[in-house]
């Protein structure tokens, strides 16, 4: 990310939101109406260009995306089913928020309370389009930090979350940071909420056994790097993300590809990247 500039990545994810709705309506998996606001004037050109054929232009954003659009729209709809599930019981965390709109979406379902943490530069922005709307439910806490100088522990403190069990979504982040960052989050959301926490994040695999698959692996984060600035520094094989969750001592580990989100979501229309999974991590 580059340094006091808003996050191009999260635009990105946020246009795909937006698109997806748009696209499948009613059978939108997310239904974010309000992932169009945080759009620049850029992002929205593009997407009013892309929206003028919904049912048509899906596919085709999907294939150029090389099928980031479906993997992004799934991941953020399989998350929001764990916010569903156990943000009426326990605080919910967003790592690295970017144009998160669940505080909005899902108030229903937040009944501890919501926490969202990102750069300045990102959060500002967002803060700057919400500033006119009046949230149902539980506000969201917005707190601007610099992860790279500031430590967990300390952010959770002075964001006033209680030390007890919290589900913490890290979206679209473990792929930027190292294997001693995701071990220390692991760790420190272990030791900081206790027992019963869970953190659910997704990461990049390293290694698949299709060339093709492969292939895809190296070539994205180059991509990444020469479009947008935001280089990929981490990725992992299934087998060494688990055995990093039991170093860190959860009780329990999972693993989901774009197969596993779409059985649990109950979709069978989409055709996600195959190189990202998302990790369920409980303690």
């Amino acid at each position: 990310m580059l340094e006091n500039t808003p996050s191009r990545t999260a635009e990105i994810v946020a246009l795909f939101r937006a698109l997806e709705y748009v696209y499948y309506g009613e059978k939108s998996i997310i239904k974010d109406k309000y992932a169009v606001r945080f759009l620049s004037d850029r992002y929205m050109r593009i997407f009013n260009q892309l929206s003028i054929l919904p049912d048509f232009m899906a596919f085709f954003v999907n294939a150029a995306s090389w099928g980031l659009f479906d993997f992004i729209t799934l991941r953020h709809a399989f998350m929001d089913q764990y916010v569903r599930e156990f943000a009426p019981r326990m605080p919910v965390a967003l790592l690295g928020a970017g144009y998160d709109s669940r505080a909005e979406r899902l108030s229903d379902s937040i009944k501890h309370g919501i926490w969202e943490f990102d750069f300045p530069a990102t959060q500002r922005r967002k803060k700057f389009y919400l500033r006119n709307d009046k949230i149902a439910g539980h506000e969201p806490h917005y707190y601007e930090v610099d992860f790279m100088k500031e430590s967990l522990p300390q952010i959770f403190e002075h964001a006033g979350l209680e030390k007890k069990p919290t589900l913490v979504i890290w979206e679209g982040v473990s792929m930027y940071v190292t294997e001693e960052v995701v071990r220390s989050t692991l760790e420190t959301c272990r030791d900081y909420f206790g027992p019963g926490t869970i953190v659910v994040f997704d990461y990049w695999q390293d290694i698949l056994e299709n060339p093709f698959r492969n292939f895809m692996i190296h070539v994205m984060p180059v991509v990444m790097d020469l479009v947008y600035g935001e280089k990929f520094t981490y990725s992992a094989t299934q087998e060494r993300m688990r055995e990093l969750a039991l170093e860190c001592k959860a009780k329990r580990f999972t693993s989901n590809p774009g197969k596993q989100m779409m059985k649990r979501l109950k979709v069978t229309s989409r055709l996600p990247i195959s190189s990202a999974a998302i990790a369920v991590v409980e303690f």
